[in-house]
């Protein structure tokens, strides 16, 4: 596995390019100069084909304003933007409001990207916490609509995942991820992708081979955080690359088929980031 600065060009035709940017924190503070930054990266250097925001797009207040402001930048980008709804967004608002502010007409929703299909769950549906707004659970209609979902595409089709709540890594996670986990295991899952936890982490399964990464916050609504990180991610048929910017930690991990994935003893390695460096810790509550 390699990070940071040792990525490689690896030559591969197929590739589907996505930005992804999480728990921005919009007001108190404006991060409207790290978002054009993000933006124009995009539109004039990565070219993606898709753009995703990962939720809790405002601070500690769900400011229409706040909102408005941000989905007016992001539609800057040449490459379609897809939204999941984070619990700061559902802190001081409703959800049928959150998606006017952004303009979307979806909770959740799936696409697919040449060789690969895409899943983004609306996973801020459990009861409110003391962080602000509500913990994360998927409710049963959610987990109806992805079988059906599922049901469509071929079981070997490389699948990816996009939740603000973390998925099998890290705490706060989604209270029923073993249900929701359990859906994909007649399917390629290859990898999930959230926000939520400030400082980002990878971790990989031992036991199914997927990989699980929480990407760096792009703002705090504390003065003198470093801001403006957000993931640059590549992916093929045989590879995962993540290019972070900032904080964001950069990591190329490989795609194991379903049928090269062998259980390993031993509990899963969970990787933290700390200032973009990768650090192991072997276990997690």
């Amino acid at each position: 596995m390699r990070n940071n600065n040792q990525l490689e060009d690896s030559g591969f035709k197929e590739l589907v390019k996505i930005g992804a940017v999480t728990d921005i924190h919009q007001e108190p503070l404006d991060f409207t100069k790290e978002i054009r930054h993000f933006v124009d990266d995009m539109n004039n250097r990565f070219f993606p084909n898709f753009v995703v925001i990962l939720g809790d797009l405002v601070g500690g207040k769900a400011y229409g304003r706040g909102l408005r402001k941000i989905a007016s930048e992001f539609a800057k980008c040449y490459a379609p933007c897809y939204y999941v709804i984070g619990n700061h967004d559902l802190e001081t608002t409703t959800r049928s409001e959150f998606k006017k502010r952004v303009g979307i007409d979806y909770d959740w929703i799936s696409i697919t990207v040449d060789f690969l299909h895409v899943i983004f769950l609306d996973s801020s549906w459990g009861p409110r916490g003391p962080s602000g707004g509500p913990t994360g659970h998927i409710p049963q209609e959610e987990l109806e609509w992805l079988k059906e979902d599922l049901s469509k595409i071929s079981s070997h089709q490389p699948i990816i995942v996009f939740s603000h709540f973390p998925i099998r890594v890290g705490e706060s996670r989604i209270d029923n991820e073993d249900t929701l986990m359990n859906i994909f295991k007649d399917y390629n899952l290859i990898a999930t992708f959230s926000g939520h936890y400030h400082p980002g982490a990878y971790q990989k399964g031992n036991s199914d081979g997927i990989h699980h990464f929480i990407l760096h916050r792009m703002g705090h609504w504390v003065p003198g955080n470093i801001n403006g990180s957000y993931a640059k991610i590549t992916i093929s048929p045989n590879l995962i690359k993540i290019k972070g910017e900032c904080l964001q930690m950069s990591i190329e991990v490989p795609v194991l088929s379903p049928e090269k994935r062998k259980p390993i003893l031993g509990a899963d390695r969970h990787y933290f980031t700390q200032n973009g460096k990768l650090s192991i810790i072997q276990s997690l509550k």
